[in-house]
């Protein structure tokens, strides 16, 4: 190819970078205009079927020519032709009608005749179902076809602008489901927060900050709270974490009221640091999961029956213990006799897959986490 490498590695790098950053699709088209003599490129994504264009960026095209085609021409020789063509095949727009059969359609003498377009480099750079992203590059009637090198430039970018157009569909999923998360997050009923190696707070969701508020918590930098005795005990059950242990659990007074707080602590396993590093939280270690008893109690006994398979009576026992008592607490809470707990306790572990209370909180938790609203309680 007679160009001049420098310049192709330039476009190759605006490639790559409009993946991320989806405004420089526009540079991209108009250097690659530039390369091949052409009046401007457009990049989109489309629905002949819906008769929808769901994105598309402009290099250097007319914008109003842009919005007829839009409206009116959606359907026309050059589309229709290319609904069946391979992913990353270039196609000259002779192949699809020549230009005197072109010239003779209202395409042509709204969208194209105004830019004194004649000739078409396209392609299809994803597809699925209905749906195709496309890249085009026009050229106009006087200067003719695309020659041989301008012809062979495009078929070497093809994979690359296929590769970068699956790659921001990914990373725009990866964006999308960072935001659902938080969003998931901040409607817990219970405290989150996601600690890094060094024990500093990554992220914390909105009922964390709200106890955060209370004097419950601090979340400043490295969490703790206002009792230098139960601070000390979060710190080592951090520490534990960090080495890779199993974590714990301990009780936290809230400070209106004194009721008792319940905070897991758990090392993230590396099976799920992936998920939060594609979510946006990087080097996450340690995760804290303060749970109020209280929001316990709010849980339908049913919910606990249906998930782990448990009788009424196990289920009782279950959201009693998962608060934190002690089995002469729950015991007496519930007018039954410790032994009986015990039975019950060790039914439910077994039908739970846990072995400790802890455990048994976790699970617990994780059904009851989720607020409920109005609506949802209509259903």
């Amino acid at each position: 190819m007679n160009f001049s490498s420098d310049k192709i590695e330039k476009v190759l790098d605006l490639i790559y970078d409009a993946a991320a950053e989806n405004v420089l699709w526009p540079h991209v088209l108009t250097a690659i205009a530039d390369l091949t003599r052409s009046e401007g490129g457009i990049l989109f994504g489309q629905s002949l079927t819906a008769e929808r264009v769901y994105f598309d960026f402009n290099g250097r095209l007319n914008e109003e020519c842009n919005r007829v085609y839009q409206q009116r021409h959606m359907q026309n020789p050059w589309s229709q032709y290319m609904e069946n063509q391979p992913v990353g095949r270039l196609v000259l727009s002779d192949e699809a009608i020549s230009l005197g059969e072109l010239q003779t359609s209202a395409f042509y003498d709204e969208v194209l005749r105004p830019q004194e377009i004649g000739h078409n480099g396209m392609m299809a750079l994803a597809a699925r179902d209905d749906f195709r992203a496309a890249f085009n590059m026009c050229r106009s009637a006087r200067l003719g076809p695309f020659d041989p090198d301008e012809q062979q430039l495009l078929e070497w970018l093809a994979p690359h602008l296929c590769r970068s157009v699956t790659l921001g569909f990914r990373i725009d999923g990866y964006l999308a489901m960072q935001q659902a998360a938080f969003n998931v997050l901040d409607r817990l009923a219970d405290g989150v927060a996601v600690l890094d190696r060094k024990a500093r707070v990554l992220f914390a969701n909105g009922a964390a900050r709200r106890m955060a508020e209370e004097g419950v918590l601090r979340l400043h930098q490295s969490v703790g709270t206002y009792s230098p005795a139960h601070s000390q005990r979060l710190s080592e059950l951090i520490r534990v974490a960090l080495q890779g242990g199993a974590g714990g659990a301990m009780s936290l007074p809230r400070n209106s009221d004194g009721r008792l707080l319940t905070v897991l602590v758990a090392a993230i396993r590396s099976k799920d640091l992936g998920r939060l590093s594609d979510a946006g939280v990087k080097d996450a270690a340690v995760l804290l999961f303060i749970i109020d008893p209280a929001n316990r109690r709010s849980i339908p006994l049913g919910q606990i029956m249906d998930a782990y398979g448990l009788t009424h009576a196990e289920a009782r026992v279950a959201l009693a213990a998962s608060s934190g008592n002690t089995v002469l607490e729950t015991a007496q809470s519930l007018k039954l006799s410790p032994n009986t707990i015990k039975t019950h306790l060790r039914r439910v572990f077994a039908k739970t897959g846990t072995g400790r209370q802890a455990e048994l909180a976790g699970l617990i938790a994780a059904i009851g986490s989720v607020r409920i609203g109005e609506a949802d309680q209509g259903q």
